[in-house]
């Protein structure tokens, strides 16, 4: 499995975000609002060295949730690349999570993630990006 956070998917996800069809709105207004987000927080120091601890954190405490997420499909079901937005309180409860594009694995790992947590963020109400892309 590949996790990692790159500025060049945030701004292609900017741009299919602003061709996204006006029925999507209110999602893509909280897509747009949590992009910024991200986007700012990595631009800080500490937000850098935070995603790299969320890149060694994030498999150790999601990778079985994620297998079993997998192992619920259909077979044959195809699995691809998706983004999860999360916005962390102080104290690393997730608070929310978005997923784009939304599919029936995206969902379930959002659910997943739901009910858990990460280290403490620089701060509170702090976004966080990951990009799945499960490895065939």
């Amino acid at each position: 499995m590949s996790l990692k956070i790159c500025r060049n998917l945030v701004a292609l996800l900017a741009v299919l975000l602003s061709l996204a069809s006006t029925s999507l709105a209110a999602d893509k207004k909280q897509l747009a609002a949590a992009l910024a987000a991200v986007d700012a927080n990595l631009k800080t120091a500490a937000g850098k060295q935070y995603d790299e601890l969320l890149g060694k954190e994030f498999p150790e405490k999601y990778l079985s949730s994620v297998r079993e997420c997998k192992q619920s499909l259909p077979g044959g079901t195809s699995i691809d690349p998706f983004d999860m937005f999360l916005r962390l309180d102080a104290d690393g409860k997730v608070q929310e999570v978005l997923v784009y594009p939304e599919t029936p694995f995206a969902n379930c790992v959002r659910a997943a993630l739901m009910a858990g947590g990460f280290s403490h963020p620089p701060h509170g109400d702090y976004w966080i990006n990951i990009h799945m892309q499960l490895k065939r």
